[in-house]
């Protein structure tokens, strides 16, 4: 009887220890993309340049100084991570094939249009902040998702990325800028706070605790 209370007691306390664990949720921004951004141009200098910079790979990088901001790398066996080519090599380069990818449209790139203006040139950054303000606006000339949709599908499939860190004890997705932005403001609406803020630049590692 002694030892069915032992058991009891011991069973009781990884349970607990279990629920009180701290989940994390780690966001990471691919690799720098080997490519040139022109200064100035037209908007089909502005579009050319996105389409490049979608199939071009990254740089080589040193993938050890992104797993010093990870807690424990070497139990991960899963990441989530956008099927881009940026993302996907980012992935590969950082955990040299030793774990499984969970690969989900839901992480690619915000993408929008870039508006179509005859003969006018401007900075090619001006051109892609235009696009992307008018695409938020609701304007989409292409016909693709729309801001608020790629927003509710992405808030939706976030539910798979909170249940796998608060059963694993962590999640690591490897996206995008603008995508992981839309996911830092789903997790915080969800109460996930965060416990390391690293900005959005490439290589960046945003982790969010809860």
């Amino acid at each position: 009887m002694l030892k069915i209370f032992h058991l009891s007691l011991i069973m009781m306390s990884i349970l607990t220890t279990n629920i009180n664990a701290t989940s994390r949720i780690y966001l990471i921004r691919h690799a720098p993309v080997q490519i040139d951004k022109p200064d100035w141009g037209t908007t089909q200098t502005a579009h050319n340049y996105r389409e490049q910079y979608n199939i071009n790979s990254v740089h080589n990088y040193d993938a050890q100084a992104v797993l010093n901001k990870i807690d424990h790398p070497e139990t991960v066996d899963m990441i989530f991570c956008s099927p881009q080519l940026r993302a996907f090599q980012t992935a590969v380069l950082l955990f040299n094939n030793q774990v499984s990818l969970k690969i989900n449209k839901n992480l690619m790139e915000l993408d929008y249009s870039v508006i179509s203006v005859p003969y006018l040139k401007l900075p090619v950054n001006a051109w892609l902040a235009i696009s992307w303000f008018s695409w938020v606006a609701g304007n989409n000339p292409d016909k693709k998702q729309t801001y608020k949709e790629r927003k509710e599908n992405l808030e939706i499939y976030s539910e798979e990325i909170i249940t796998y860190a608060e059963t694993h004890g962590k999640s690591i997705v490897v996206a995008h800028g603008m995508i992981n932005r839309e996911l830092i403001k789903i997790l915080q609406k969800k109460g996930w706070k965060f416990e390391k803020k690293d900005g959005n630049g490439n290589l960046s590692v945003n982790c969010l605790v809860k």
